[in-house]
């Protein structure tokens, strides 16, 4: 039996952490969540994962901050930036910091999965 990847969503609004569970587990993905950076570290300190999928914009630490400490701490773990606030400029500043990939809000599941699975999926 394949196992399931395991994602770590990490956002402050807790509609957008279940809706993001709902849909990443309706395709096969094991999901934990946090709702900020510190409370991603406290659970990456205990639990591995495949990959992280955070909001750029929380209180607290935000997605670059959690991005840089993530690079620092598990550098070959990779992080996906997910925004609504997100611009060109945005984009090449957090895949240049490290992130795997990044997607503008709104987006659709496909483009989610797509990015997912092409980060998760061994190439051939």
């Amino acid at each position: 039996m394949e196992q399931r990847h395991r994602i770590l969503v990490v956002d402050d609004q807790e509609s957008m952490r279940v809706l993001l569970q709902d849909l990443l587990e309706a395709v096969g993905y094991d999901v934990t969540l946090a709702e900020g950076g510190r409370e991603a570290l406290e659970i990456l300190a205990e639990k591995s994962f495949d990959l992280v999928l955070s909001d750029l914009n929380m209180p607290g630490m935000d997605g670059t901050a959690l991005l840089g400490e993530i690079k620092n701490r598990y550098p070959e773990l990779p992080v996906v930036i997910i925004t609504g606030y997100g611009t060109f400029h945005t984009e090449k500043r957090v895949m240049r910091e490290g992130a795997s990939g990044y997607i503008s809000k709104p987006c659709t599941l496909a483009k989610i999965e797509k990015t997912l699975a092409s980060i998760l999926s061994p190439q051939v």
